[in-house]
């Protein structure tokens, strides 16, 4: 309960503040109570199991916040997401499924690291978005959602993972 308050808090805090700086907020929404990512898989097909390992989910929604999570991510270890500590959901509902099937998720399939996808927006559309910023989730206990922030710089994204990932190591030549 001290945790779902704190969330909440923290939310309508953040929304009462960035409507007073004048900045576009998403429609508010509730946090859910668990965060239940059971129903999703990666690019590879295969489903969604580190609910147990989860510590942070990074929910990203339209092509320049994924560029910008890529950049991000070109600076960091990125065994934290092989792991399950990071959890990189990627919102793809809003996609024409002829794209998904034939580019994007193609694409993504090179990637070294997994990326949960959300079809159907189910998942995603439960969770608070900001326009051209990347929700970042801590969760405390498996599925319980501790602090909502909101990133929109890659520099400011490597900020937040940087200490739960650590940094890429030099490539050797």
């Amino acid at each position: 309960m001290a945790y779902q308050f704190l969330v909440r808090r923290s939310f309508h805090l953040g929304a009462a503040l960035a409507c007073a700086a004048g900045l576009s907020w998403a429609a508010e929404m509730a946090v859910p109570e668990k965060l239940d990512l059971s129903g999703l898989v990666n690019q590879h097909g295969q489903p969604f199991q580190a609910a147990d390992s989860m510590t942070t989910v990074m929910l990203v929604s339209g092509m320049k916040m994924k560029g910008m999570v890529r950049d991000a991510l070109e600076e960091l270890n990125v065994d934290c997401l092989r792991e399950g500590r990071v959890v990189y959901l990627a919102n793809i509902s809003g996609m024409p499924k002829l794209i998904s099937k034939m580019v994007a998720v193609p694409k993504l399939r090179n990637l070294d690291y997994p990326v949960w996808l959300d079809y159907s927006g189910d998942t995603a559309t439960t969770l608070p978005a900001n326009k051209g910023e990347v929700t970042l989730l801590s969760i405390a206990s498996p599925g319980q959602v501790s602090v909502v922030s909101f990133v929109s710089s890659p520099e400011a994204l490597l900020e937040r993972l940087l200490p739960e990932c650590g940094a890429r190591a030099p490539a050797e030549n």
